[in-house]
């Protein structure tokens, strides 16, 4: 398991568990669902090999990040703002990846000034309102997200699943790629981060209090909405996304005027591998050196 420096901060309206890695022009980065920060080293390691510094926090409830207010975006974006006035960091780019899209989306939306560019990465940008906004094949489950009764499931299934995970972690790749598994299935590279990210999944699992906050703010919060962003977005997103459907990057991009959605085949959810995971790293590279003026 990939172990960065954590470093915790405390403001005016809770702590803040973070990791500050790298440097040059600075990136503030929102980290999936069911793992903590420790998988955006994994992930994006060619972020920091371009010379960026990555600024990622914990989100609400995952490991020493204060939980808040419950399933709240728009919560986690003002703790991240606090983050950068301590840090003395004015202007970032902003990424959000997977479940931590909404609370990136709120950060543009709520912090301007702050806000360079957005790149949202196979991520959730409306709420789960209907079921064609769910995973594949869990649409009709939609009532079991609703109801706080039903917590205790869903906990024992995510501990279930990440044990699974770390037992056969092909079986992830698998789940998490769909129809681009026979894309991505002999890359080496997909094995051994998958492998280190089910350490961290079983980790987070046993203290589900981020992954059932991520949850309520996916069934209840606010979806990102026309008009509120005005910097310029990158959203990347594979059409055969099986976890986060591709509705998620076609909302976003009616929504927000300064969008570019490229079509490009990735690795379905896993979008750094693929047919064209290059095509993705350079794209990415140049919205944010042009964006950062780097």
């Amino acid at each position: 398991m990939t172990m960065i420096p954590q470093q915790q901060f405390e403001s005016a309206i809770g702590t803040i568990e973070y990791c500050d890695i790298g440097t040059g022009p600075p990136i503030l980065y929102f980290h999936g669902t069911g793992c903590g920060n420790g998988v955006v080293a994994l992930f994006e390691q060619s972020l920091l090999d371009a010379g960026y510094r990555l600024i990622t926090p914990n989100r609400p409830g995952y490991y020493g990040t204060t939980l808040g207010r419950r399933g709240s975006a728009t919560f986690c974006a003002d703790l991240a703002a606090h983050l950068l006035d301590h840090l003395n960091v004015d202007r970032v780019a902003v990424i959000g990846t997977s479940g931590g899209g909404m609370p990136a989306a709120q950060f543009a939306c709520r912090y301007p000034d702050y806000t360079a560019a957005l790149v949202l990465q196979c991520a959730q940008s409306h709420r789960w309102d209907n079921g064609m906004w769910l995973p594949n094949g869990l649409g009709q489950l939609l009532c079991l997200f609703r109801h706080s009764i039903f917590e205790p499931l869903l906990s024992w299934h995510n501990r279930q699943y990440w044990q699974h995970v770390q037992l056969n972690p092909m079986s992830c790749i698998e789940s998490l790629s769909g129809t681009r598994f026979y894309d991505i299935q002999q890359d080496p590279d997909v094995l051994t981060i998958i492998t280190a990210m089910s350490a961290m999944g079983v980790d987070c699992a046993a203290k589900p209090a981020g992954y059932l906050n991520d949850l309520a703010m996916m069934v209840g919060d606010e979806s990102v909405a026309l008009d509120t962003i005005a910097c310029p977005t990158l959203i990347l997103h594979d059409r055969a996304d099986p976890i986060v459907p591709f509705a998620h990057a076609e909302w976003a991009y009616r929504c927000i005027s300064e969008a570019y959605l490229p079509n490009i085949r990735l690795g379905g959810h896993l979008i750094w591998h693929g047919a064209h995971a290059w095509i993705m790293r350079e794209k990415r590279n140049s919205f944010l050196k042009l964006s950062l003026a780097v």
